[in-house]
This record gives C-alpha cells, structure tokens and sequence, in this order.
C-alpha cells in the first residue's frame, strides 16, 4: 500500500477508538538532510524507535527507524574504528536511508484500523498527519499494546466488581 492511500480508507468510528487520544503528539521529527548521528540522538533522547521525516515546510515525507540506520552499512563504510562510525554518522543523511512515502493515517483513523495497516504493511508505527500532509504525532505498536493492556484492565475490574 502507498503512503497516503491509508486516508482514504478510513471509516467513521466512534470517538472513543480514534487513533487522536492514543497517539503521541507532537511526534518528534526530524528534516530529511539530517546527518544519521542528529537522528539516532533523538531516539536516544526521546527513547523512540522511529522518526517520521518532514522536509522544511513540516511534510512527511519519510520514516527512519533505528533499523534503517544499522542497516546502512554504515559499519561496512566506516570499518570497525567508533571513531570513523561516528564520522560516518555525522556524513551519511537521513533521506539516503529512510523509507520514502509511508503510510500515514488521520487522527479520526480507527485503532483497528490503524493496528491491520501495521500487521498487513509490517511495520511498527504510524504517522498521524493532517489535510497538508503535517505531522501530527505517531502511534506505534506499543501505544496499541499499551492501550490493550489498559482495556483488559477494566475489563477485568468491571467483573470483579
């Protein structure tokens, strides 16, 4: 599935299951000619998994997880010294290793639905954008998680009661 198209499939849920309330905001971006070293800070910083990134204006335009940025080959180019690590990872940029266009849902987007794009895409989070393409915030698998755990929660002081 392309990036944007997730928008158009979304259907009208009830208030109370829309991905609004249970991503985070604002999500933490990052520009697309960021060195590696500016992004793997800001996971470190943050302790995220992934970055969605926006050109100047504020667009999506991509995602970087801390995935992509091992599977760089960074290691291959820069050998085993850190120090050339490190110099290889304030040289390579963001966009020549993130994902372009990816999927991108609303915040009206339903959690069932926004949990099937990330079991049918394979991937682990989702950037919340408006009408302009904005970052809005992200939600990832273990926000679903968390907001699962939270509903047996009640579920189970409900009959307990």
């Amino acid at each position: 599935m392309s990036g944007l198209s997730a928008l158009s499939r979304t259907s009208r849920v009830p208030a109370e299951q829309e991905v609004r309330d249970y991503m985070r905001t604002p999500a933490v971006t990052i520009n697309l000619a960021a060195p590696l070293s500016d992004a793997l800070a800001l996971m470190r910083e943050h302790d995220i998994r992934r970055l969605p990134v926006v050109i100047d204006t504020g667009e999506l335009r991509g995602i970087i997880t801390q995935g992509d940025i091992r599977g760089a080959d960074v290691m291959r180019i820069a050998g085993l010294d850190p120090l050339d690590i490190a110099q290889a990872l304030r040289q390579v940029k963001v966009y020549e290793v993130m994902t372009e266009n990816p999927i991108a849902i609303t915040p009206e987007t339903g959690l069932r639905e926004a949990a099937l794009l990330m079991i049918e895409n394979k991937v682990g989070g989702l950037p919340g954008i408006d009408e302009q393409h904005q970052v809005l915030g992200i939600i990832s698998e273990s926000d679903l998680f968390e907001t699962l755990v939270q509903q047996l929660d009640q579920g189970s002081d409900v009959r307990t009661k």
